[in-house]
């Protein structure tokens, strides 16, 4: 929970007890170290307030917060100069954030309104694209000449304060992941420097030398990596991105032994090794491969 940014204030100590009362409470099993949330547990999952889909720790923890801050701030600049009013309340004092948005709007070359126009309907984009209550959430936190933006607390019902920070977050990563995937040329260019900064450059150095036709084996040597810190980059590879070359990494005894399951996600991989010898790196491709969608009866789709 350290690593993605999702609490990073978490003790192991509060952890484990954490832990240990779901277990008491039979929310969660665990056995050999291996976690898994039980029938109650999922029972209780489901009648949960709030609906969490669209959170992804995992690709925008480390930056999430700093590009919404960005975006907003951007948002103030370039209302109060459409109006060439240079006496406000900046939302944001930080030299870092002031410099970003002055860099932004210099390279953008663009006149103010010409600026303000295409920031104005790449959100409205954006936010037309998603759920009302979502792109509401994010569209009245903005701040302008016409009126100041609201705190998110003020935009919700949720009083729990994790709730509120899960919330949250889980807006921000799916407006990122739009941006992401529209790549609008004002607000991508703005926080595209933050996104670089979710991935892991060591990933990207072994995902180049994959692409390029080097087998797993050459990458350890080249690289003077264990076999399991190359795992782990194919993983976050492909987790991140659309083009994990499946036909490569995953070997057809593999694909035809898994194949044969038709629930994937619940085997344990320990218990197959245990019966046959199965890589590791190779059960987890073809499992996050089916979880994606990406891979369809052993066959990539």
């Amino acid at each position: 929970m350290f690593v993605h940014g999702s609490l990073p204030e978490l003790k192991q100590e509060e952890f484990s007890r954490v832990m240990n009362q779901l277990v008491n409470e039979k929310l969660l099993s665990i056995s050999k170290n291996y976690g898994r949330i039980t029938a109650l547990g999922n029972k209780k999952h489901l009648q949960s307030e709030i609906n969490l889909n669209g959170l992804c720790f995992s690709r925008y923890g480390r930056t999430a917060s700093t590009c919404w801050r960005l975006i907003k701030f951007a948002v103030q600049v370039v209302s109060y100069l459409t109006y060439s009013c240079s006496d406000y309340l900046p939302i944001e004092t930080s030299p870092y954030y002031t410099f970003q948005v002055k860099r932004w709007i210099v390279d953008m070359k663009l006149d103010r309104f010409e600026l303000a126009s295409k920031l104005s309907r790449e959100l409205e984009e954006l936010f037309l694209d998603m759920p009302t209550e979502m792109a509401d959430f994010l569209a009245n936190q903005f701040s302008g000449v016409q009126a100041p933006g609201l705190l998110s607390y003020q935009l919700t019902e949720i009083k729990d304060e994790m709730q509120l920070k899960l919330y949250e977050a889980k807006n921000i990563h799916s407006l990122l992941k739009k941006i992401e995937e529209k790549k609008p040329l004002v607000l991508f260019y703005l926080i595209q420097p933050l996104l670089i900064q979710n991935y892991n450059q060591s990933m990207l150095i072994t995902r180049k030398l994959v692409l390029e036709g080097h087998s797993l084996e050459e990458i350890m040597k080249i690289r003077h990596l264990k076999k399991g810190t190359v795992t782990d980059h194919l993983i976050e590879w492909q987790l991140y991105f659309d083009d994990f070359p499946y036909k490569t990494m995953i070997s057809k005894k593999t694909l035809n032994r898994l194949s044969q399951f038709t629930n994937v996600q619940t085997l344990e991989y320990r218990q197959l090794n245990e019966q046959a010898s199965l890589d590791y790196g190779e059960f987890r491709f073809y499992q996050i491969g089916v979880l994606k969608g990406e891979l369809l009866d052993g066959i990539e789709g």
